[in-house]
Formats: C-alpha cells, structure tokens, sequence
C-alpha cells in the first residue's frame, strides 16, 4: 500500500471520506489535518504519496497549497475534493499536479478510479526513477590513498554511494572492527566517513541538476536520500543555496 493524507476543515467530512474508501486496497491514510497550512507541513513531514485536499480550507486554501507543493518540488500527488462542480476549480487544480477532482457528497467509484490512477501514476514514476538512475554514469572516480585497505573502502562508496550505509559496511569489506575501520578512513582521508560520504552524494546530485531534467525529489533518492527535505537540507548546509536554486544559477 502506498500512503496517503487527508485534508479538509471539516472533521465529518474527513470521517465519511475515509468510510467511502474503506476496504480499498490502494492507500493508507496516516495523517489528517484541518487547514492549508498543517496541511502542507503534513506533506512536508509525512511524505505522503497521495493527498486528499479540499479546495476550501482555511490559512491557505487548497489551490494555494498545490501551487506551494508545486513549486518546492514535493513528490506527493493530489486528488482535489470539493462541494463545487467548477470547472475553473478543476482547471487550477490539473495545471497544479491534480490528478482528480471528486464532489461531495462522496461516490466510492468516482473516488476509487481516481485512486486507482494516482497508484498508476506514482509506481510508474517510481519505475522511471529506478530506471534512469541505472543509466546515469558512475560518480567520479574515488582518490587514491597509499593504504589499500582504504582505497578498498573508497572504491566501494563510490560504487554505492546511493545505498544505506554506515562505517559497518566499510568494516565488513575489510574484516575489521567498526571503530578501527573508522580511525584508520579519517586518518588516510583526511576526514570523517560520513563527511566523505555526504560530499559525495551532493557532488553527484550537482552534476545531475546541471546535466539532467530529474525532478529534485527524484534526484534526493538516486543520491541515496531518502527523505527529500532531509536532502535539500543537506545540499543548502553544504553548498550555500537549495538544489532548485542551484539548478537555475547553473
């Protein structure tokens, strides 16, 4: 099941949106909020993959909330619910990432097609990431050091980078302890693991938001992030600037 939340100002709405849709097979819901701007510190922090979002919320409404998602790049997708058949509303929403736009009172077909669309839309974009990353180069190739225990361990990361990986792994490639592999990496390198690690990474994802049209949060996961907030985050702490603004001065 991919995850989804629920945004609306009305609790009884919340409640009959999630009866309409019990029993599906496509989401779960794990977060719900009440205005627009819970609502997009919701997405922010969950990471949902889908969003239920009423046009009118308070605080930020829901037009405003998809053109704010819209512009920091957020991966989550959105079916727009709504007490008015408009086909301005509708309109909006599509040129914001919509992909439905369901009326209450709810109809569980209506609701479900447009489930069963955005689970269509987001597996294919997973499988599109999978597949470009396997055909990006290689990173640069890693500098060499005159142990070859380490220069090991660094042709490794490099070869990895985009994997969960701690200095247990460097520790396991070599057979030695954990806090070993760690003295002797910072001593030849010149600087922590997780340091050459996390410049590795940023270094990667420059050269992709110079020479690729990868959205940024595609970019975070080939990288080996994860959590695209926690990258960006990483990548202004590092570089100066966010990615998106990164890739516009480039």
């Amino acid at each position: 099941m991919y995850r989804a939340v629920i945004i609306d100002d009305e609790k009884w709405v919340v409640k009959s949106l999630l009866a309409t849709i019990k029993g599906q097979l496509y989401f779960e819901i794990i977060g719900e909020a009440y205005d627009g701007i819970s609502g997009l510190s919701l997405i922010k922090e969950q990471q949902p993959d889908l969003a239920f979002v009423d046009i009118q919320i308070p605080g930020m409404g829901g037009l405003e909330l998809l053109k704010a998602a819209q512009m920091e790049e957020l991966p989550t997708v959105f079916i727009v619910i709504s007490g008015h058949a408009e086909f301005a509303y509708a309109q909006k929403a599509m040129l914001y990432n919509a992909i439905g736009y369901c009326l209450k009172p709810f109809s569980r077909s209506e609701l479900l097609d447009a489930m069963e669309k955005a689970c269509r839309l987001i597996e294919t974009k997973k499988a599109e990431t999978v597949q470009k990353s396997e055909e990006l180069p290689a990173s640069t190739a890693p500098l060499q050091v005159g142990n070859k225990m380490v220069n090991k361990m660094l042709t490794y990361l490099h070869e990895n980078y985009q994997k969960d990986l701690s200095i247990q792994n460097l520790a396991d490639l070599c057979n030695i302890n954990q806090n070993y592999a760690s003295q002797l990496f910072s001593q030849e390198v010149g600087e922590p693991f997780s340091t050459y690690l996390t410049n590795l990474r940023i270094q990667q994802s420059m050269e992709l938001l110079k020479t690729t049209d990868l959205p940024v949060a595609q970019i975070s996961v080939v990288v080996g992030y994860k959590d695209y907030f926690y990258f960006a985050k990483v990548f202004k702490r590092t570089i100066g600037i966010t990615p998106t603004a990164y890739r516009n001065d480039t």
